[in-house]
């Protein structure tokens, strides 16, 4: 167990308020909220790459757009068939 682990337990305090990695929220297929990545790398209507701290996280499917984007925070809406973490 590493030590934002230990901390995030001993706290009880959610691992990704402490530990800096991507929370996503889906919903239903329409809509995505990706919170805590550093830079958008790509984004093409069916496909969005995302640079996170401790990875890539890729969104494919169909008719995306951006519908807020913020430090830290993307809100992607469209089809979503597939989300993969590279």
């Amino acid at each position: 167990m590493d030590n934002l682990r230990a901390v995030s337990d001993i706290f009880d305090i959610p691992y990704d308020a402490v530990g800096n990695v991507p929370r996503i929220t889906v919903s239903g297929e329409k809509e995505v909220y990706v919170e805590n990545f550093i830079t958008l790398l790509e984004y093409k209507k069916d496909n969005i790459k995302l640079k996170c701290k401790s990875c890539l996280i890729a969104l494919s499917g169909a008719d995306f757009s951006i519908k807020a984007i913020r430090e830290g925070c993307i809100l992607v809406c469209g089809k979503i068939e597939a989300i993969k973490f590279i």
